[in-house]
This record gives structure tokens, sequence and C-alpha cells, in this order.
């Protein structure tokens, strides 16, 4: 063969290589374990799904989402936790994640300094709603119906400690209203026996809610958040019906184990944000309830402290005991 003929192939097969190196992103073969703490076939986990696919396609390698979903988040973090710093085990962290430590004295990790954060993906708001037998459309009107001297009002949530009960929780110190709060196991029952006039008002996702809404049974009033939700343009927020305390919205967001190093940390958020922006992905999330809201790991560390700070108030406030 031409000396120059090998010269050619050899630059070929370097090109080649270099390209799928690049292809590969920061990881040579093996798999990446994406940790959830929710159960299959929830919003969270539907979301990590479809990240998981699209990481899996940048990076040529398999992403495992492996459901943890238990004790408020606290299972899937502290296996997390533990796992090698090579980012290769990465966590769904959300709302909850941040709130265990004042809910429960079991911890083994700390949820701030146990993790590096990596990338935001996304904002998950709640919605205030009633039952329609709750003639109130608006917070004023459901606020002044609870004041009645003979009102018997109780609010179902997906659970003792959860952002739901602690909304109401807060809705009801600030209006000076008393409300029976009725904990039940998961998100779904919580809502269905609002929409079946078990309970008279609830904090949930407006994916879980538009069904029953779509029905007739309940009625939404109001959203958490500084501003409008790009999913219900026509509801008010908390904070124009009065209660600004509101503002704050929960999150989801990816976070490794504290020690990964920083450059890799840097090339997965990196990947991370690229495959939010993707439109399928973006829409996928949408449809979930979800506010695509992708943020690199110095804005997602600063949320994180905040939110943490925040909620720390919300539940001393709420008087909810760690257990």
């Amino acid at each position: 063969m031409k000396p120059t003929r090998i010269l050619a192939r050899t630059l070929a097969a370097l090109s080649l290589g270099a390209a799928s190196a690049a292809w590969a992103g920061p990881f040579q073969g093996g798999i990446v374990t994406l940790i959830t703490p929710a159960s299959s076939g929830s919003s969270f986990d539907n979301a990590a799904r479809a990240l998981a696919d699209g990481l899996a396609k940048t990076w040529g390698i398999p992403v495992v989402v492996n459901n943890r979903p238990g004790a408020a988040t606290i299972l899937a973090t502290s296996v997390a936790a533990k796992a090698a710093p090579d980012g290769r085990t990465i966590l769904l962290s959300v709302t909850p994640t941040i709130q265990a430590p004042f809910l429960s004295t079991k911890l083994d990790y700390d949820p701030v300094t146990s993790f590096a954060p990596v990338a935001q993906m996304f904002d998950a708001r709640l919605w205030l709603a009633v039952n329609t037998q709750v003639p109130a459309r608006t917070v004023k009107e459901f606020v002044a119906l609870a004041k009645a001297p003979n009102a018997k009002f109780a609010y179902s949530s997906p659970g003792n400690g959860s952002t739901p009960h602690l909304n109401a929780s807060q809705l009801a110190h600030q209006a000076r209203i008393e409300m029976l709060h009725v904990p039940y196991k998961g998100v779904a029952p919580a809502v269905v026996d609002l929409a079946a006039g078990m309970v008279t008002a609830t904090f949930a996702s407006y994916s879980d809610l538009v069904p029953h809404v779509q029905s007739g049974r309940v009625r939404i009033l109001a959203s958490t958040g500084a501003e409008r939700s790009p999913l219900s343009r026509d509801v008010p927020t908390m904070k124009e019906a009065g209660y600004a305390d509101f503002e704050t919205v929960g999150f989801g967001g990816l976070v490794v184990p504290a020690g990964t190093p920083q450059p890799l940390v840097d090339e997965i958020s990196r990947d991370v944000i690229k495959v939010l922006a993707q439109p399928e992905v973006k829409g996928r999330l949408i449809t979930l309830g979800l506010e695509p809201h992708s943020q690199g790991p110095a804005e997602f560390g600063k949320l994180i402290v905040a939110q943490t700070a925040y909620w720390k108030k919300v539940i001393k406030d709420a008087d909810v005991k760690p257990e």
C-alpha cells in the first residue's frame, strides 16, 4: 500500500476516534444511574426518564432510572449520598429532599453538604383547588367561607410534612382560619377524595388536578409562585390574592455525591442543559405539569441553599414536629 494511502487511513481513523470520544461525553463505557425518589409512572419519574433517554443518546451509554420511593425522599437520597463520587450516580433532588432534615431525625446525610449541584430541571409549583360544592371562586371568597361560624373545612395532602400540607398550613396561619388536615398515602388519593367531596380543598400539581377540573368536580382558585404560571395564565397567584409568602415554588434538579470533580460536574451539567433545551423534552415536562427551568451548578446551588432556609421557617411556623 502506498504511504499516502496509509497516512490517509491513519488520519481518518484518528479523526473517527476523536469524534467517537467527543460523542461519548464524559463517560467511556459502563452505565450511569439516575436515582429518583418517586414511584414508577409518577410525574417526577417520567421527567427523569425523558432526561435519561436524552443523556443516553448524547453519551452513547445506558442511563438507567432507579426508582427508590418512600420515606419522603430519604431512602433515595441516602443511597445516592453513599455512592462513589465519579459522576455515574446522579440523584433527582426535589423539594422534599431539602425539607427532610426538618421533618426527620433519622437522616444519615445532609442534603446540602453531602451533594454537589449539577443542574436544575424544572419548577414544580402547586395550585390551590376546592371541590365545586364549595361556592368560592377566589381565595378571598374561600377564606370568608372558612371563617363562617359553622364552617368545617378539611384539606387533603399526600402526607404529614409534604409540601401541600405545608402550603395549606401557611394559608391557615396567614388567613387565620381553621382547617382539618387529612393526610393520605400519596397525591392520587388526596386529589380523588377532593373530587369526591370528602375534603374541601388541597394544594396539588396542575396535571393532577386538570382531569377533575374537566369533569366539573374541582375548581382551581390560585397557584403558588411570584408570577402566573404559563400552564394556567387565567389563574391568579396566591400573591395576587394577598398572600405573598407563596412566591417560592418547588423544584427538581440533579445533584451528585460531594467530592465529584468539578470539571466532571460542569461537563455533565452542560450536557443536561442541552438535553433539557430539546423541544420534545420541554414538551414532555409541560405535559407532566412541570415548568422547564434549567440553570447550572452555581445558580442551582444558590437555589438549594435559599430554599433550605425558606422551608425551615415554613415548617417551624406550621409547627410540624420531626419524626
